[in-house]
C-alpha cells in the first residue's frame, strides 16, 4: 500500500543528529522517488527550510506561506508568533541590522559563507583604496 499523502508530526523531536539526518532523508526519499505528498508539522526551523512550502500557524491563523526563502525572511514576524528561524537567517538578519548589507533570505550554510566572504572582499577593496 502506498498513500498518496503522509504526516509526520515532530517525527525528529528527541532524536539525535544522526536519527534526525536518516527521518529527514527517509521523509525527503519518500516525496522525491515516489511521489508522496508530505506534510511535516516540525519546530525545527533547519527541517522546515528544507521543504518546498512552509506555512506558519498561529492559534488557529495562518500568518505565513510560501517558499522556505519567502518565509524566513520575515524574521520578525516570526519571533512575534514565538518561532525561531534557521542559523544562517538569524546570522544574517543580526548583520544587515547592523546595517551590513546582505542578503536575508538565505537559508544554507554555503549561501552564507559565500555572502560573508563577499563583504569580506567588499571592505579589503576599500581598504586597499585608502
Amino acid at each position: 500500500m502506498m498513500p498518496e499523502c503522509i504526516i509526520f508530526d515532530e517525527s525528529t523531536a528527541m532524536l539525535d543528529p544522526g536519527g534526525r539526518k536518516e527521518v529527514m532523508d527517509t521523509i525527503e526519499r519518500l516525496n522525491r522517488d515516489n511521489g508522496i505528498t508530505v506534510l511535516h508539522i516540525t519546530h525545527n526551523m533547519d527541517e522546515a527550510a528544507r521543504a518546498d512550502r512552509v506555512i506558519v500557524i498561529s492559534d488557529g491563523r495562518l500568518i505565513l506561506d510560501g517558499t522556505p526563502r519567502q518565509v524566513f525572511c520575515n524574521v520578525d514576524t516570526l519571533r512575534r508568533v514565538g518561532l525561531d528561524v534557521p542559523q544562517v537567517t538569524e546570522l544574517l538578519f543580526s548583520l544587515s541590522e547592523a546595517g551590513y548589507d546582505v542578503p536575508t533570505d538565505i537559508l544554507y550554510e554555503d549561501e552564507c559563507a559565500d555572502a560573508l566572504c563577499k563583504i569580506l572582499r567588499k571592505g579589503n577593496d576599500a581598504d586597499e583604496r585608502s
